[in-house]
């Protein structure tokens, strides 16, 4: 059975004991205790005494509470007389019987101990006629409350209070609960009670009460007459109440008062005290429940007020600007060449290349994406892509890789004919790609200003037809330039409403690596001269 598992020690003392007397005990109720932690064995006696305290007369004579009095209340008898002990009475279990034959109306096994976070106790009651055992376990800072926790939820432990008051009527609260009014007779669980007994214009009365196990108490008390009454409840906790300046108590004030003008005060610390001047007449009873409001500056955490100094000023328009660190737009892209070279050689590796537009620098148009993201003035533009392509037609003139005297120099040959000199209605189309270009910004009423510098990579396709022969187009798959830039940009946004915004953004870019090419005459062109500027309008959302 689970009950010699939690409790061996003790019912092995319990076989000891009834062995080695002689005659058989009345029905009673048998406690042991032994220490739930090693070097406590203090508590057992202090457990002892509670059990004494909490059991009444009638209670007590049917208990027998520690070795001791187990010892003194029992006699051995010969273990030929015991049941499953002798020859002819075998019992696959002789535990039960055994201690039956003692005439134990139950057996309760207490194990005690005390840590950090108070008194534990767990509690085993053992039926020795059916063998059934009942455990149960409780947890308190108070030693009795521990115990009785436990103790009943195994043991029948209710007990009986009478309630009586003069006059009758007065409205009954056990631990803050209404039970009835008087008088009373209830039933109620044992353990130290806070009783408490309102009557209208009487002086309420309140007092803590110790109810046995399985026993009865009783409570008489006469109220006060009071002209009338008032009842005073404040918060937070510790708010010292005043009546006409007297000094009157804490957190809620219930006595009789003369009837007429008098004033109430509510001080406590980090709130804002309150008065107000109350009128009471003869007969009544005056409430008044009442919350102090903290002072400014002071946060309320947990009822308790902690001083947090001045409330900050509300977030400045430029400052809700700051905090939204990140960043995505689209706009539409403008730009055009500042010089005349534009530097694309074949797919194939072939001599031909481009060198020059042929009349003035083209526009370009299309579309961009940006985002970016840092903190309040610096940050990073993390990727940008812009696709651009021209607006109107125009032409290009084509050279080569180098002279016809170098290595590698020469026209490039179509069926042993040198390629033409030119293209014509050239179509290019053109991607820009920027990478982690640090940012600066800041920030006036609803507008920002940016600057942003770095490096991007430029690619293109040129495509066009031979010079008079739009049918014929000896570059057929066109021109690929490859170029590495530096770039400038200058941005303007204005916030409209949240994070959403309008941005114009000017930029200008140099081109640091890229390709050489020369013409007919010998004359060279590289991409150092393939600057370009432009600008782009858009929209974004800033978060």
């Amino acid at each position: 059975m689970d009950l010699r598992i939690l409790g061996r020690g003790s019912l092995a003392l319990v076989a000891t004991l009834c062995v080695a007397m002689t005659a058989r005990a009345e029905e009673k109720t048998v406690w042991l205790v032994r220490p739930l932690y090693p070097g406590q064995d203090t508590l057992v006696d202090r457990t002892e005494k509670a059990l004494d305290k909490l059991m009444p007369g009638e209670a007590r004579k049917s208990s027998i509470i520690g070795k001791k009095e187990l010892a003194a209340a029992l006699k051995g008898a010969p273990v030929a007389e015991l049941p499953c002990f002798g020859v002819e009475n075998r019992c696959a279990d002789p535990i039960d019987p055994f201690i039956a034959s003692f005439g134990f109306e139950r057996v309760v096994l207490i194990q005690g101990g005390q840590d950090e976070a108070g008194f534990k106790y767990r509690v085993v009651s053992y039926d020795p006629k059916t063998g059934k055992s009942n455990p149960a376990t409780s947890s308190n800072a108070i030693l009795e409350k521990a115990l009785l926790g436990a103790v009943a939820k195994v043991v029948p432990a209710a007990s009986t209070l009478e309630v009586k008051s003069t006059p009758a009527g007065a409205t009954v609260y056990i631990d803050d609960v209404k039970v009835g009014l008087t008088p009373l007779n209830t039933q109620v669980l044992p353990g130290e009670r806070v009783v408490r007994l309102d009557l209208k214009l009487h002086q309420p009365v309140e007092e803590s009460i110790v109810i046995p196990i399985r026993g009865a108490a009783t409570l008489e008390k006469n109220l006060e007459k009071v002209a009338a009454r008032i009842v005073i409840t404040a918060a937070p906790a510790g708010t010292e109440i005043f009546l006409d300046g007297v000094a009157v108590g804490k957190d809620k004030v219930d006595r009789g008062i003369a009837p007429g003008d008098h004033t109430v005060r509510l001080v406590a610390d980090k709130f804002k005290a309150f008065e107000q001047t109350i009128s009471v007449k003869p007969d009544q009873q005056f409430a008044l429940d009442k919350s102090l409001e903290p002072l400014p500056g002071t946060v309320v955490v947990g009822g308790a007020a902690i001083a947090s100094g001045p409330p900050k000023p509300p977030p400045t328009l430029e400052d809700t600007i700051y905090e939204r660190r990140s960043y995505f737009h689209a706009s539409f892209e403008f730009a055009s060449f500042t010089g005349r070279n534009f530097i694309g050689r074949r797919f194939d590796n072939a001599p031909g290349r481009t060198t020059t537009f042929a009349g003035r620098s083209p526009s370009l148009i299309g579309g961009g994406i940006e985002y970016g993201t840092g903190g309040k003035y610096f940050g990073v533009s993390v990727f940008g892509l812009a696709y651009l392509t021209n607006v109107d037609s125009f032409n290009m003139n084509v050279g080569y890789t180098a002279p016809a005297g170098e290595a590698n120099g020469g026209c490039e040959l179509h069926n042993g004919v040198c390629g033409p000199t030119g293209i014509e209605n050239v179509r290019i189309h053109m991607a820009h790609l920027r990478l982690l270009q640090p940012q600066f910004r800041f920030v006036v009423w609803r507008f920002q200003f940016g600057v942003q510098l770095g490096l991007e990579g430029r690619v293109a396709q040129i495509i066009g037809h031979d010079p008079g022969d739009p049918a014929t187009t000896t570059y057929d798959d066109g021109f690929m330039a490859l170029d590495l830039l530096a770039s400038a940009r200058l941005n303007v946004r204005f916030y409209i409403v949240d994070g959403l915004f309008v941005h114009l953004q000017g930029n200008y870019t140099q081109a640091l690596f890229g390709w050489d090419s020369t013409d007919d005459s010998g004359a060279k062109y590289n991409a150092f001269q393939a600057s370009s500027a432009g600008f782009n309008v858009g929209v974004g959302y800033a978060f």
